[in-house]
């Protein structure tokens, strides 16, 4: 089959395919009504009290600010860069941009009800309505969430030991750490083990697919199994044989320039924060985020994460207006772009499956 055959069957192929999860759209605004009361009626006693914070806030260095929002544009690009080097084994790769933004509309679904099965899934749809064969699709899918994760496991662990430095840490933290690694660890050795251990990855891959086909009341279609397999194994392959780099270099990119987005904002509310102390409180407040299936872990992250640096010895209302000024750039915008896009990105990815040229 060729390759324009086969993208046209893709077409076709997605036309009855959900984008989203069912019924999202009352879930989503229950859900965001229910935090937006909570936190009104949880913050609004409390103005009378923020004075200091809002000396803080009007205090702010612009050119700092400035600084921090190219560093958290730059982080999107490296997740773009993440997801492109992926699948770059695919008859029609992704670019960067459209990389950055297949990954800021996938996220928010995932925010808004999905959690990772609903990033790696809207990853996967959108990859292969832009030409991605089914293998490089499921990678695109599923390694940049493993390798993000790894990547913030190892700043939680870096943090973890600054803080035991510090003589700041305790049982909770050190707990925590251990158990997300852990089931981080299990996610990736189960991934591992199924690309490693080939003669069985068709028999489970059909097994699962069969047992999806009986509640979707369809039949199972073997020949898109198997090419789906070969594909898979296909785009390990290369990821085995060098091309684990350039996803590893987009992880680090993506971490990276979003801590120094949390760095540019200390600078700017006039607290010479080190990489050190930036570190000792990013990423175990991260790593527990990632783990929540809904609302990316807001309010959660907010408060576990500025308790950290309070406790290092940032002073409060610093510590409020940054990490709350950081949420906004890396979380809460993102996520209102990202759910903004979703139409855009439907409709690009059917102009593209259909082979028709997508408006600019």
């Amino acid at each position: 089959m060729t390759f324009s055959e086969n993208n046209t069957s893709a077409a076709l192929d997605f036309e009855s395919a959900p984008p989203l999860p069912p019924r999202p759209k009352l879930r989503r605004y229950l859900l965001l009504l229910v935090f937006l009361g909570l936190v009104l009626y949880l913050f609004l006693p409390r103005i009378s009290a923020m004075q200091h914070e809002l000396v803080v806030l009007a205090s702010l260095r612009i050119p700092f600010v400035m600084l921090a929002v190219a560093a958290q544009i730059i982080s999107y690009l490296g997740s773009g860069y993440l997801l492109r080097a992926v699948v770059n084994l695919s008859p029609r790769p992704v670019s960067v941009m459209d990389g950055a933004l297949v990954t800021l509309g996938a996220n928010s679904v995932g925010t808004l009800g999905g959690g990772a099965l609903g990033t790696a899934g809207m990853t996967y749809f959108w990859l292969r309505r832009r030409g991605a064969n089914r293998g490089a699709a499921g990678l695109g899918g599923w390694i940049p969430i493993f390798l993000n994760l790894a990547v913030l496991a190892l700043a939680s662990l870096g943090g973890l030991l600054v803080l035991i430095r510090l003589k700041k840490s305790s049982t909770v933290l050190a707990a925590g750490l251990t158990l997300v690694t852990l089931v981080l660890a299990v996610g990736m050795g189960t991934l591992v083990w199924c690309l490693t251990h080939r003669e069985k990855l068709g028999g489970i891959i059909t097994a699962v697919a069969a047992f999806l086909a009986r509640l979707r009341r369809k039949p199972v279609d073997h020949s898109k199994i198997e090419t789906t397999v070969e594909h898979l194994l296909a785009g390990w392959d290369g990821l085995v044989q060098g091309g684990w780099r350039g996803p590893a270099l987009g992880a680090v990119l993506n971490t990276g320039f979003d801590m120094l987005t949390l760095c540019f904002l200390f600078w700017a509310a006039g607290y010479r924060a080190g990489a050190a102390m930036v570190l000792a409180g990013y990423g175990l407040p991260q790593l527990v985020g990632k783990s929540t299936v809904i609302l990316g872990g807001a309010g959660l992250v907010e408060t576990s994460m500025a308790a950290l640096y309070v406790i290092i010895g940032v002073p409060h209302p610093t510590a409020i207006v940054v990490v709350l000024g950081y949420r906004l750039l890396s979380f809460w915008l993102p996520t209102l772009i990202g759910t903004a896009l979703v139409p855009f990105l439907s409709k690009r990815g059917e102009a593209l499956a259909s082979g028709e040229r997508p408006m600019s």
